[in-house]
């Protein structure tokens, strides 16, 4: 980058010194670009840590949130040299801490006093506000990482980290939402058909979302106003419903008395086995 490029960057962005941006510069053409110099959304995170090793992942995640890409899914350099201008600006707003700055970067209020709930302003309606509960994404995120550790296409992408809004990010391009479906229903999708790899095209992330909402659909999952796009972007709300909908069929499976002849013992006087077998899942499940 040439000694203008850097003015240009440093006129831009203020809060940033002429050898910050260099060092950031010198930093992102380190790291594994794409054949157009861009740098995968996903690896953001741990590209600002390298630089910044006292960011944690949502206030770095909320700042990317901010930042106008100019490619889907890719950030190019001047996009990145934003990203840590941003946080730089939280710092100097007041003083806030990183989580304090994480919060305000998401648009997130949340009181962990009242079951821990988050809540978000949708990106479709800056008029409506969509909840989820950190205590589920927490779980949810533990048994994702139980359930497919190991796996040979997605393993090095695990554990994902249950404390933070990683989960999100790593569902977009249906790679670990097609392994679930298959991991809570055997053999429904066909992995042959699904795109691989740690660099993937915005054409092959909408291939494997489709699969992921038409497989999810198959196996009895609500996908009313889910479409493939919405993965692709992240949406928490949509993405921690799917998640829970296609992890409860899994479970759910397993309550069956061939597989466990135990849960006779679950018979209240005067029931019949018959009758107890009538009873749908998440009921047996409570008893």
């Amino acid at each position: 980058m040439s000694n203008l490029d850097i003015q240009r960057l440093s006129k831009k962005h203020p809060v940033l010194k002429p050898w910050d941006i260099e060092t950031i510069v010198q930093k992102f053409s380190s790291l594994d670009l794409d054949a157009n110099n861009g740098l995968d959304q996903r690896n953001v995170v741990k590209a600002v840590q390298s630089i910044e090793p006292e960011r944690q992942y949502d206030e770095i995640r909320g700042a990317l949130k901010r930042v106008e890409v100019s490619r889907p899914d890719v950030v190019e350099l001047d996009e990145f040299v934003e990203v840590v201008a941003l946080l730089r600006e939280g710092d100097q707003a007041g003083g806030v801490g990183a989580k304090k700055a994480a919060q305000a970067f998401e648009g997130i209020t949340s009181n962990r006093a009242y079951e821990k709930r988050t809540i978000l302003q949708s990106r479709q309606n800056a008029s409506s506000a969509h909840t989820i509960n950190e205590d589920e994404s927490e779980e949810f995120t533990n048994h994702i990482n139980f359930a497919l550790n190991g796996d040979k296409d997605i393993g090095y992408r695990l554990p994902i980290d249950p404390h933070t809004m990683q989960l999100f990010d790593e569902c977009r391009d249906g790679l670990i939402m097609s392994k679930l479906i298959n991991y809570s229903a055997p053999d429904t999708i066909d992995e042959r058909v699904l795109n691989r790899g740690r660099k993937l095209s915005p054409f092959q992330v909408t291939e494997n979302n489709n699969v992921v909402i038409n497989s999810a659909k198959a196996i009895g999952c609500s996908v009313v106003n889910i479409g493939s796009q919405d993965l692709a972007e992240g949406r928490e709300h949509l993405i921690l419903g799917l998640v829970w909908q296609i992890i409860k069929i899994g479970l759910f499976a397993n309550i069956d008395i061939k597989l466990h002849p135990e849960l006779y013992r679950l018979l209240q006087d005067g029931e019949t086995l018959e009758d107890f077998l009538k009873l749908p899942a998440d009921a047996i499940l409570l008893r």
